[in-house]
């Protein structure tokens, strides 16, 4: 593996090796840990990307598994190179924004630990990272479908973790309710995770970006528990921590944005060049 893999490997100097697989950890990790990982190694993987905490409670870990099911895929995240496009794969993406965005001080768990393991031809077929459990909370789509009387005090703490985000120049593009983790308990500040599709680079389309994720966020489910114009209110409302937005090219991108899907690519072209086509 070359390029940046060789300061990544600077960055999580402690490894660990179980059958063909390799870890790389910031630190030492203890016995217990060590055989949670040479489990969840040796278990066949359920689906292509597999998500959940470290069978450890002494841990306090969470582990997400990636196969990689092509051999362009295997060769370019052996490599350590994007798509044509300039986009890395899922796993490689999710990694380098996670480490810059925890970097920033953004309010994302802390990635511990990164690792793949080869093919008996050396590729990479699949990669693992592993970040620090949000011990005691929810997610917040499990929140709200748990209490839906919840809808506002979750739209409320996601308003406020977008302006948090965007004062470390942290824009996340699949901010919704499921990657939003809130506090079981009290009134802590929410954390955002699942950070595959985000930009930590300057943008010159802002207030289209924050149309998008604005919308975005009642078309992915939002709408089954609030009112349009209820929602609209509230965003209204959190409007008034950007004095300098521009407020057609926002409006524009909102409007559509909650009512269309929006696809990768598409939300580049937001980020980027701040164009969103309607698809009706």
């Amino acid at each position: 593996m070359t390029g940046q893999y060789q300061q990544w490997r600077k960055d999580f100097p402690y490894t660990v090796r179980h059958q063909r697989t390799t870890l790389h950890f910031t630190d030492e990790i203890p016995a217990y840990t060590r055989t949670a990982l040479e489990r969840l190694i040796d278990s066949p993987a359920a689906a292509k990307r597999v998500s959940a905490p470290l069978d450890c409670q002494q841990s306090a870990l969470f582990t997400k598994r990636e196969q990689l099911d092509s051999l362009k895929k295997k060769l370019r995240v052996h490599r350590g190179n994007p798509k044509r496009s300039g986009i890395y794969d899922w796993a490689i993406e999710e990694m380098i924004n996670t480490c810059e965005a925890y970097r920033r001080g953004a309010r994302v768990p802390r990635l511990l630990g990164y690792g793949y393991r080869r093919s008996r031809l050396g590729l990479v077929e699949d990669f693992f990272l592993i970040t620090e459990l949000l011990k005691d909370h929810v997610d917040g789509f499990t929140l709200i479908r748990r209490d839906p009387q919840a809808i506002r005090p979750l739209i409320s703490a996601v308003l406020e973790l977008l302006a948090s985000l965007h004062s470390h120049d942290i824009v996340h593009m699949d901010l919704w309710a499921a990657n939003v983790m809130l506090p079981k308990k009290g009134d802590g500040p929410a954390h955002a995770i699942d950070l595959e599709n985000c930009f930590y680079e300057p943008t010159s389309h802002f207030s289209e970006v924050l149309g998008f994720q604005m919308g975005f966020f009642y078309y992915r489910e939002m709408y089954r528990y609030i009112t349009e114009a209820d929602y609209d209110a509230l965003v209204e409302a959190a409007l008034g921590a950007y004095p300098h937005l521009d407020r057609p090219a926002f409006s524009e991108i909102y409007d559509i944005s909650k009512h269309q899907d929006v696809g990768r690519l598409e939300r580049r072209e937001i980020f980027h060049r701040g164009v969103l086509k309607r698809h009706w």
